[in-house]
């Protein structure tokens, strides 16, 4: 079971840390409204069999979408987040509330 919660807003390190389980990928990035939709600029690592992550710095305060991004072609929210909208197509936005 999972006991991480995603995103991690940590306020004393003034960062956000982004988890994914996800047994079958090879590659995966984070990509949201915070950074314009970039596929590349944001890969996550791979902390543990099928665990990725990512720490990223404090955003501003504000309401941001966001989704990862598989294998550079498969787009999914964040299951762990509750927080999500639909993103008008077939999915959800996950949703990040500073």
């Amino acid at each position: 079971m999972n006991t991480l919660t995603s995103p991690l807003v940590n306020t004393n390190k003034k960062t956000i840390e982004f988890f994914l389980h996800n047994d079958c990928a090879s590659h995966v990035s984070l990509s949201g409204s915070f950074n314009h939709w970039a596929q590349d600029v944001l890969p996550m690592r791979p902390v543990r069999a099928g665990l990725w992550k990512i720490e990223i710095p404090m955003l501003p305060k504000g309401k941001y979408q966001n989704k990862f991004i598989i294998d550079d072609k498969t787009w999914m929210e964040d299951i762990e987040n509750p927080n999500r909208e639909p993103d008008g197509v077939t999915g959800f936005y996950s949703i990040l509330n500073i």
